[in-house]
């Protein structure tokens, strides 16, 4: 956003178009403070604010916030968004930060492969939780490391922190769902997580 901005500003571009990208700056900006917020309250986890929500309403946030990076890296996204799910009662910030980890790892995890580059993100549900799928077409996460890349300060980045993983873990649990790591359709990593339906929604 912000070289966005500076283009259009060399260019003299319409203000009506910078002040579209500065709303989008400061949407992007809370974001990031709320991750930063969570990163530094690892070991002392705030409690979610839960609120009756679709949970395709967080899915599709952190979307908008990652669809021009996506773009510029030639990652193809599919959807499949469940119609009318039923609500649960979740924090929508964290599982937006949820999202927003698992499309930045798949993405990272894209970086060098030479096929086509992939992410599906899926919701739906059954008849007691709603089921989110986040799958990518990189190289996957072996058998042996599945176990373990949910752990704290585990990480197979060489600049990676080992958080990001395990915050989604942490806030999952905190909303009294599962998280698990697989294989994707086109043998890449398939993240999926389970949150409880709000009975009667």
């Amino acid at each position: 956003y912000i070289n966005t901005l500076e283009k259009l500003l060399n260019r003299g571009e319409d203000p009506e178009k910078m002040k579209a990208i500065f709303t989008q700056l400061q949407s992007a900006s809370s974001k990031i403070e709320s991750v930063i917020r969570r990163v530094m309250d690892f070991s002392k986890p705030s409690e979610p604010k839960l609120v009756l929500t679709d949970i395709n309403i967080p899915i599709e946030e952190a979307i908008k916030l990652t669809n021009v990076t996506l773009r510029k890296s030639d990652v193809v996204v599919d959807l499949g968004l469940g119609l009318d799910l039923k609500k649960c009662r979740l924090d929508p910030q964290m599982i937006e930060v949820v999202i927003l980890n698992l499309i930045t790892n798949a993405a990272d995890a894209m970086k060098t492969i030479d096929k086509q580059k992939r992410i599906a993100i899926e919701s739906s549900e059954n008849n007691s939780h709603v089921i989110v799928k986040v799958s990518d077409s990189g190289p996957g996460v072996p058998h042996r490391l599945r176990n373990k890349v949910f752990d704290p300060f585990y990480t197979t980045k060489s600049n990676g922190t080992g958080i990001g993983l395990s915050l989604c873990h942490r806030i999952i649990n905190d909303h009294g769902g599962s998280i698990r790591v697989t294989g994707s359709r086109w043998s890449g990593a398939e993240f999926v997580f389970e949150i409880p339906v709000e009975n009667g929604s």
